[in-house]
């Protein structure tokens, strides 16, 4: 009072105005942090151990976590679902409180408030889930303006879930009861009451989550393990021997053999001749197609390679076998190939010489040649629904003989990997060791090379061609007279075949990577292993299976981390590894207490179903929509 008397009127009325202030804030945030008021209603979101967790605290959670509002986000992160295990993990987490005697004042609340911080739970089962959570929310209240990008940043950075919010006037820059209502109000559709209430509880949660990972530490030895551990990397070169092309090429099986297959697998026989029967039987009008892709911008041997391979599928063809299991084998149009090669019977948006070359066709007719687009080389037939009988015929003799050969594939694959790794263990170079293992299947086969046919006459100025003008490829046959241009010779067999077993090499990985695709849990282990116990220039002790094979694995490289290394990145290395660490605490933490209380746990699957992407509208999918 003395610095009031000594100040004079005008600081009554400054103290007055200051001790009002004080008076409404603590009004507007009277206690009543640790207790729920029960609803009237029996409506509830979810329930947990019995306690109700209202729809308006669900939805609140969901407007606090998505500021802007995008629902396009909030269908990709599954938001409200989000939200909802949020509150449940609030809820469990505040049971942990009591039994571990922590607690919140009113006074921690008023603290945390008026210093601008809110927090909403973001559940954290899944640490990458939630890092993903946590960055997305961060940006969302960028983008709505309440927080700077640099700002947010750092508190993703820090796994911070206490979110920065100006409640401050922008004149004065001190808190500002009106500010704080409005922004209570646009986050959470809440009385400051209501929300004081619930930030009492994620408060409480927080507490629990810091008693959790605050304790994890660690160890400079730990950081140097775990740093070697991801630094250190490895390359392998690999040699894959294809199930595929030991069918084509290295299984000899007569027809007393594939007879006799059929006879012991009958059941399985018939019920794959059933579902080719589906697609391979003629339709009236159909085209079908082979396709032999060439790269773009191909050079004169990849054309000719790819010409080779196509007048192999196509002698196959002409020698009995159907088009559309040869198609189904062969083609690189992966979608029409499922199907035996069927695109239908409307040609309207194919590219020019496709379509002029098919609209030509009868029915049962192929094409003279291959027809040239900007994808490939084609071979071209129409289906004739007269003979149908044939093409059943052909086909039950072509399933029998693919499936009888597939079955014997896997264990040759494994032989004739074994000879290679064999040969490398015993000094012979990779390549050679692949030529010496497959220079028994390549034998000398008599099969001529496709004519290219020339395109049609309004290929060239076709502008409505689907893809592109067939006139920009290099052509190979001469559009006035017919004759092949000068490609180089090539065949198609075992040791061109491009499943063929070939040197391949990884990519760099660490401890903790993946090699090279196909490889199971298992082999990955394996390869791993070796990768980083072997020397380099050795040869894994048996070949590793995956999908479509077997892999010969050879050591190629090894590079090791030092401790300079480390040393220099060990501040930034061991920061972000303790979160890590933490975030594991914090999970194991919280799978255990759901795990105890799934029984207790009860969520209605209304309130986490997202919108569609049109709302029912017909909007777009990318629509940002207020919903509340």
């Amino acid at each position: 009072m003395d610095f009031f008397r000594s100040k004079g009127i005008s600081n009554v009325v400054y103290g007055i105005i200051i001790v009002a202030t004080i008076l409404v804030f603590v009004i507007g945030f009277r206690p009543n942090a640790t207790s729920k008021t029960a609803s009237l209603t029996e409506s509830c979101a979810a329930h947990v151990r019995g306690r109700c967790i209202e729809p308006k605290d669900f939805y609140a959670a969901y407007r606090v976590l998505m500021p802007s509002r995008s629902q396009a986000m909030s269908r990709r992160l599954n938001l409200k679902k989000v939200a909802l295990d949020g509150l449940i993990e609030r809820e469990l987490l505040d049971d942990e409180a009591k039994r571990l005697g922590i607690g919140v004042t009113d006074k921690e609340i008023t603290d945390q408030l008026y210093d601008g911080f809110i927090r909403v739970s973001v559940p954290a089962e899944n640490p990458s889930q939630a890092q993903q959570i946590l960055y997305e929310m961060y940006q969302s209240y960028v983008r709505a303006g309440l927080i700077q990008q640099d700002v947010a940043q750092q508190n993703f950075n820090d796994r911070d879930t206490a979110i920065p919010v100006d409640f401050k006037d922008p004149k004065t820059k001190l808190f500002d009861m009106k500010v704080y209502e409005r922004q209570v109000r646009n986050l959470s559709n809440r009385s400051t009451t209501e929300f004081r209430e619930e930030q009492g509880r994620e408060l409480l949660a927080a507490k629990v989550r810091d008693v959790i990972r605050d304790p994890v530490r660690i160890s400079e030895d730990e950081a140097w393990d775990e740093y070697n551990r991801r630094h250190s990397t490895a390359t392998v070169t690999y040699i894959p021997v294809k199930e595929e092309w030991v069918a084509r090429w290295a299984v000899a099986s007569d027809q007393g053999a594939i007879d006799a297959w059929v006879k012991d697998h009958q059941s399985d026989y018939d019920k794959e001749l059933d579902e080719r029967k589906k697609d391979d039987e003629p339709k009236a009008g159909h085209i079908r197609h082979i396709l032999v892709k060439t790269p773009y911008g191909a050079t004169d041997d990849e054309k000719a390679a790819a010409l080779a391979k196509l007048s192999w599928a196509v002698a196959r063809i002409r020698a009995g076998e159907p088009f559309a299991e040869v198609a189904r084998e062969v083609s690189d149009d992966t979608g029409s190939a499922a199907k035996g090669g069927d695109v239908g019977d409307k040609t309207d948006g194919f590219v020019a010489p496709f379509k002029a070359a098919a609209d030509a066709l009868k029915p049962g007719e192929m094409t003279a040649g291959a027809v040239e687009t900007q994808f490939g080389y084609h071979f071209i037939e129409k289906d004739d629904p007269g003979k149908a009988a044939d093409v059943e015929k052909a086909l039950a003799k072509s399933v029998a003989r693919q499936m009888a050969t597939k079955a014997k594939a896997t264990d040759v694959a494994q032989a004739l990997a074994g000879r290679i790794e064999a040969a490398m263990k015993s000094g012979t170079g990779a390549e050679d060791a692949i030529k010496q293992t497959i220079a028994p299947y390549v034998k000398a086969q008599k099969v001529d090379t496709l004519k290219v046919l020339p395109p049609p006459p309004s290929a060239a100025g076709d502008a409505g061609a689907a893809s592109a003008d067939a006139s920009t490829a290099t052509p190979a046959t001469s559009a006035k007279n017919d004759k092949p241009a000068a490609l180089p010779a090539k065949s198609f067999d075992a040791s061109t075949d491009g499943d063929r077993p070939q040197t391949q090499t990884s990519s760099a990985f660490n401890r903790g990577g993946d090699p090279f695709q196909g490889l199971s849990p298992e082999g990955t282990v394996k390869v791993v292993s070796f990768a980083f116990t072997g020397k380099e220039g050795e040869v894994l002790a048996d070949p590793v299976r995956t999908p479509d094979g077997w892999d010969v694995v050879q050591l190629k490289q090894r590079n090791v981390a030092t401790r300079e290394e480390f040393e220099k990145d060990r501040p930034i290395f061991q920061d972000e590894l303790v979160r890590q660490k933490r975030d594991e605490a914090l999970s194991l933490y919280v799978k255990r207490l759901r795990e105890q209380a799934k029984d207790d746990i009860k969520v209605e699957d209304a309130y986490i179903q997202e919108a569609k992407a049109d709302g029912g509208t017909g909007g777009s999918a990318d629509e940002d929509q207020d919903e509340y």
